[in-house]
């Protein structure tokens, strides 16, 4: 097997240029409007000098694309932009949202294609479905297709530079080494053969099924995202595209502000019930050490890929370049899961909290531990919701615990194995930057204090669990008028 990362021209500093890069650029960007990619517009606002951001988005329970930007540029997280730019109208004026249907084959009207082929340079695919128990057909429609036809109208753009398709590490954790580069080895014959042999299955074939094609994947989310790299491949190495592969993406370290966070899933969400100060016992062993990453620095590590991308497009030799893919992890400065109930209380304001937490919220190497507490717990919410009852009240203590269990079974894999990688294509991007894009885009996931990260990580979910409480009074107070 050939382990060999394949590169083009020199190591020099400051060679990405990345500031440039970005200047007066069209940036076009999917998934805006989620965790990761409303940090990656209010980067591209606060920090680059571009010229317009188109952003794709889909109509959402009757709210068009226009009102869902409207919605998000009102958000805290632009906050930062609102009081230190003078010129912050004007910075949000630059973004555009477009409708978008990504299940149709053309995913904009003829006239917003024609916009989009006549200015975007930059490429920004980000949108993802990251249910992890979807139905691999649907899993399928949303991670490959989507991707599949996004890039059909790239290939239509006249000044395309770069686009950047953003993975996941873990697209291939069946594994024990992960490399940077492609694997092309779905199963069943590719993915032409899954999908055509999906749609002849009822809904209850198609759940028996999904389980048989993933075989040692775990979940249908991790599969449609290799499909997806494998596709790219094969379909569009003649774009100047790049696999960007992060890791677990938990909240920001610094920008916009230290500890946000706008949503719960994976190793976020297993969290919340130690800020909450509630018992909770994952099943997992505590010695594995797990590959995460703040979003700012998985942002800034994506910025820099598609300046990257481009200056590989830009050299002549050789003539047949490969896709690049970038493994967005660092084997060094890792902590392990048996010391992350620690960290997460080291930011606790009350000390009292604090060593409450770590006996009430564990890592067990013992199923049957975490199993009786979840019974436990679950007859517990019952008998509150029942008592809420009687009082004309509805209680939500089951779905609490449901979610949460929820969430831990469908993240237990990986509570449970540990990988190597091979990065040396991020290495290169660090080593490329210059001292003032290096300042600008801080990704060296070797230099972060996990100490001093913790320290505003529970506040940041305490914050985002008021923001998320004032959000739902409100839509029950709009509801009763």
């Amino acid at each position: 097997m050939n382990t060999e990362t394949i590169d083009t021209g020199p190591v020099l500093e400051g060679a990405l240029n990345v500031a440039e890069f970005y200047r007066d650029a069209t940036v076009l960007v999917t998934g805006g409007t989620g965790f990761i990619g409303k940090v990656l517009v209010e980067k591209l606002l606060r920090c680059f000098e571009v010229k317009k951001i188109f952003l794709l988005i889909r109509r959402k329970a009757n709210v068009s694309a226009t009102d869902r930007l409207q919605q998000m540029l009102e958000g805290p997280i632009f906050d930062t932009i609102r009081s230190t730019a003078p010129d912050a109208k004007e910075r949000f004026a630059k973004v555009v949202a477009m409708d978008a249907a990504f299940d149709r084959e053309d995913i904009v009207d003829d006239v917003d294609k024609t916009k989009l082929c006549n200015e975007v340079q930059i490429v920004f695919h980000v949108m993802a479905s990251i249910r992890f128990n979807e139905v691999l057909d649907e899993a399928i429609a949303i991670n490959v297709t989507s991707a599949q036809r996004l890039y059909a109208l790239a290939s239509s753009m006249a000044e395309l530079r770069s686009i950047v398709h953003v993975s996941t590490f873990y697209a291939n954790c069946d594994r024990p080494y992960i490399e940077e580069r492609i694997y092309d080895d779905v199963p069943y014959g590719g993915l032409e053969h899954i999908q055509l042999f999906f749609k002849s299955l009822s809904v209850e074939e198609k759940e028996r099924m999904t389980r048989v094609v993933l075989g040692n994947m775990p979940n249908s989310y991790v599969f449609s995202k290799k499909c997806a790299e494998a596709m790219i491949g094969r379909e569009f190495g003649h774009l100047p595209i790049g696999i960007f592969r992060p890791p677990i993406v938990i909240s920001s370290y610094r920008e916009p502000e230290p500890g946000w966070v706008d949503c719960f899933h994976g190793a976020t969400g297993l969290c919340v019930p130690v800020v909450l100060g509630k018992t909770m016992w994952y099943y997992g062993k505590p010695e594995v050490k797990p590959f995460m990453s703040p979003v700012d620095h998985t942002v800034s590590g994506m910025l820099a890929a598609a300046c990257d991308i481009y200056r590989r497009q830009c050299t002549i030799l050789p003539v047949e370049k490969p896709v690049p893919v970038y493994n967005f992890t660092f084997e060094k400065n890792r902590f392990a899961y048996g010391d992350m109930v620690e960290l997460v209380c080291s930011g606790l304001p009350n000390v009292l909290d604090r060593w409450l937490s770590r006996i009430k919220c564990r890592i067990s190497p013992w199923k049957i531990f975490p199993q009786m507490l979840l019974w436990l717990m679950t007859l517990q919410a019952r008998i509150a919701d029942e008592i809420l009852a009687w009082f004309g009240k509805r209680g939500s203590n089951v779905k609490i615990v449901s979610a949460i269990t929820t969430l831990s079974n469908a993240v237990e894999y990986f509570r449970c194995h540990m990988w190597t990688m091979d990065n040396s294509n991020v290495k290169r991007m660090l080593s490329l930057l210059s001292r003032d894009d290096a300042k600008r885009l801080d990704f060296d996931g070797e230099q972060i204090d996990w100490r001093d990260y913790h320290k505003s990580y529970a506040k940041g979910i305490a914050m985002e669990l008021m923001r998320k409480n004032d959000r739902r009074k409100s839509s029950m107070a709009s509801n009763r008028a």
